[in-house]
């Protein structure tokens, strides 16, 4: 057979290990439950349940643990989330990518890098974990999310050992662990293409007028409409304005599209 005719799948796509780093340390006995997590000044009260299994640490400004503007020998930076109204420190462009996801997701109300400092003993030591990425849904669910550029980079047994821990910490809290490749964050170049346009609108300017054409249209029209027609009803006199409203109405969950599709001038819109 032709050797270029073969397809070649290295062997490290076929072994995922995040299930089992997710089921690691799972003790049944205990089921999820947000009230476990308490401020180190609340007086605690009677009960085995109330003994420490770790310390989450936050900043007081709820931003960033741990900033980056720079300084290091790998990409890094900072990035301003509307939906989060201040600083997003990334490192690696993957982190950056996954942001950028979350900011226009019609889901996520925000989401904030380097949120949330795990402590915890396990195997005769103390180990700590900085947060990649903490998501909160519409839906009040927390995610605290480790991005890696693949599976190799959770080669190490010792390494898998800390994300078990913090996976059950998070699961016993009522909260969510999540480990997300780079090649998971976008579902095509198109959808990447799109996240980056629209993120790119964040800013842009939505004015009460704008709202009216909006409400105005969806009264006399309905909720569905097509990106092109909407442009225009936002900005008659320039639609490629109007494009970038919309795509602002986007990240404030005022209008819902399916950024996985090529976009064009026919693309479905519906308004929320």
């Amino acid at each position: 057979m032709d050797a270029k005719s073969l397809v070649r799948t290295p062997l490290a796509n076929l072994v995922d290990p995040r299930n089992r780093i997710m089921t690691a340390l799972r003790s049944p006995e205990h089921e999820p439950n947000r009230t476990r997590i308490r401020q180190l000044f609340e007086a605690p009260e009677a009960g085995d349940e109330l003994i420490a299994m770790g310390h989450m640490f936050v900043t007081e400004h709820g931003g960033s643990i741990r900033t980056f503007t720079g300084n290091l020998g790998h990409e890094n930076g900072w990035w301003p989330s509307f939906k989060r109204q201040r600083l997003q420190y990334w490192e690696g462009m993957s982190q950056r990518a996954y942001l950028m996801a979350r900011e226009v997701d019609h889901n996520t109300r925000w989401a904030q890098s380097e949120a949330v400092r795990f402590e915890f003993p396990l195997e005769g030591r103390w180990r700590r974990y900085t947060s990649d990425v903490k998501v909160q849904m519409i839906d009040g669910s927390i995610a605290i999310v480790e991005i890696k550029r693949n599976v190799r980079d959770l080669d190490d047994e010792d390494y898998q050992l800390t994300l078990a821990g913090v996976a059950e910490i998070c699961r016993r809290c009522g909260w969510s662990f999540r480990i997300v490749f780079a090649d998971e964050i976008f579902a095509s170049r198109h959808h990447r293409d799109n996240i980056e346009l629209f993120q790119s609108r964040r800013f842009a300017r939505v004015g009460p007028e704008h709202l009216r054409r909006l409400e105005a249209f969806a009264m006399l029209q309905g909720q569905d409409s097509t990106y092109g027609d909407l442009a225009e009803v936002l900005e008659p006199d320039f639609p490629p304005a109007g494009k970038a409203v919309l795509q602002a109405l986007l990240i404030r969950r005022r209008v819902q599209m399916d950024l996985t599709s090529l976009l064009h001038e026919e693309a479905p819109v519906h308004i929320v």
